[in-house]
């Protein structure tokens, strides 16, 4: 790695919280620091990591003046964690990361151009390549383009991914840009719901990123809890932020929450895959083996989403 400059005012900050990610963290600063645009900081928080992660972001720092490291007293979750990266960070643009993704290397760049020539959008997002715990590609997270299209879906899938967006700060406000940790693993939803209010969202054709899926993922670790979580989240949007669903999103979620509740858990680990918008996600014959017995709910739900 080679020192770099920080500008005074840098245009983006990268949101990075940090727990325990020491198999998967230096892949992941690689990538920012390989990306094709420069003008960024990276502002690291460590979520009270049990393991070597706080060395190798202390590492990192010495190397590269963009990095910014900060460290929580304790474990406190990533929302109390993404939300202290906020208020440290001095960039017009607000870019999030997770610590077990990598970033392709021109996603910052890609990013920055769209906003620079899209001024009424408040969020831009992209398409995703879903990788395991080994980094082995198994799918793709495919998102839609247009606002519209992506203000429908959020009510029955995951419209756009979190370590993928860029805000722009200035059209966001400060209540929507905070995370409600009491909402984790699903607190990311939330704030989306919100940002709604604030201006138009897009996603880039191009994938910006490798999203990694595996079982001790935060999302995945108690896919029927995430669940009823998103549903509360739904609820909340419709009656707290005005989010306004149509009839079909109303339905399909009627339908998710049913079948969740009937399934037993190892089936709706799969189920709950599909619901966040992830195809061809690589399952071993154990964990599929269940959901064959719903697979018309099944087949409903992911014809609904598409």
């Amino acid at each position: 790695m080679n020192k770099h400059t920080v500008s005074s005012q840098p245009l983006v900050s990268i949101l990075l919280p940090v727990y325990s990610a020491e198999g998967y963290l230096r892949a992941c600063l690689d990538s920012i620091l390989g990306q094709t645009y420069n003008n960024f900081e990276v502002i690291c928080v460590n979520d009270g990591s049990i393991d070597k992660s706080l060395k190798i972001l202390r590492e990192y720092a010495l190397s590269d003046r963009r990095i910014k490291v900060f460290v929580n007293d304790k474990n406190r979750g990533i929302g109390y964690t993404a939300n202290k990266a906020l208020s440290a960070a001095r960039g017009e643009y607000i870019a999030r990361m997770d610590a077990d993704d990598i970033m392709l290397s021109e996603r910052i760049e890609k990013q920055v151009r769209y906003l620079q020539t899209h001024p009424k959008i408040v969020l831009v997002g992209g398409q995703c390549l879903v990788i395991n715990e080994e980094g082995k590609i198994t799918g793709e997270k495919l998102n839609p383009k247009t606002h519209q299209d992506i203000y429908k879906m959020m009510f029955t899938s995951m419209s756009v991914q979190n370590p993928t967006i860029m805000i722009r700060r200035k059209l966001a406000s400060q209540d929507s840009l905070k995370l409600d940790s009491q909402l984790h693993p699903v607190d990311d939803l939330d704030m989306l719901f919100k940002l709604f209010r604030n201006g138009q969202f897009a996603n880039l054709p191009d994938f910006v990123l490798q999203y990694r899926v595996y079982r001790a993922s935060s999302s995945m670790k108690n896919p029927k809890r995430s669940f009823l979580l998103t549903l509360k989240v739904r609820i909340r949007a419709v009656a707290k932020y005005g989010y306004k669903p149509t009839f079909k999103g109303v339905f399909v979620c009627l339908a998710q929450a049913l079948a969740v509740l009937a399934l037993p858990n190892s089936a709706v680990y799969a189920l709950y895959a599909h619901m966040r918008g992830i195809k061809r996600f690589s399952l071993s014959l154990p964990i599929w083996a269940p959901i064959q017995y719903t697979k018309k709910v099944a087949l409903l739900l992911l014809g609904a989403q598409n």
